[in-house]
């Protein structure tokens, strides 16, 4: 049993697109409400595209790159916290932090792609 529960954590880390997908497909059958699922889904896989990313940067050069990711979403973090305090003159904390956490989905989300791509691309050229 637990090396079936490994299989499945490793292959959602592995491919966050999979897990997008299921969390999608559930949550539309419960709600039926195709716009909420989509926003609830990209909230529950941001941190498997930020562990992809994690994972598909380590295995291509062979090093540790966490300390970026971590200083990339802080970063944005402050970006948009001053950004929204300029804007509306006070910091509405639930707005801000999902503001925050869409925009790292989106970006991580990208990252992977590309990683991904360039990850195939260049293992099919050094064969």
């Amino acid at each position: 049993m637990s090396n079936l529960l490994a299989w499945f954590v490793a292959t959602i880390v592995t491919i966050p697109l999979l897990g997008w997908y299921l969390i999608y497909i559930t949550t539309v059958k419960v709600s039926k409400n195709k716009s909420k699922s989509i926003r609830l889904a990209s909230d529950w896989t941001t941190i498997l595209f930020m562990m992809a990313v994690y994972f598909i940067m380590t295995e291509l050069w062979a090093k540790s790159f966490l300390w970026i990711i971590l200083a990339v979403f802080f970063l944005i973090a402050l970006l948009f916290t001053w950004i929204h305090w300029k804007l509306s003159g006070d910091i509405h904390v639930g707005k801000l932090f999902r503001g925050i956490w869409r925009f790292n989905f989106l970006l991580f989300l990208c990252i992977y792609v590309l990683l991904s791509g360039y990850g195939l691309i260049s293992r099919i050229l050094s064969s």
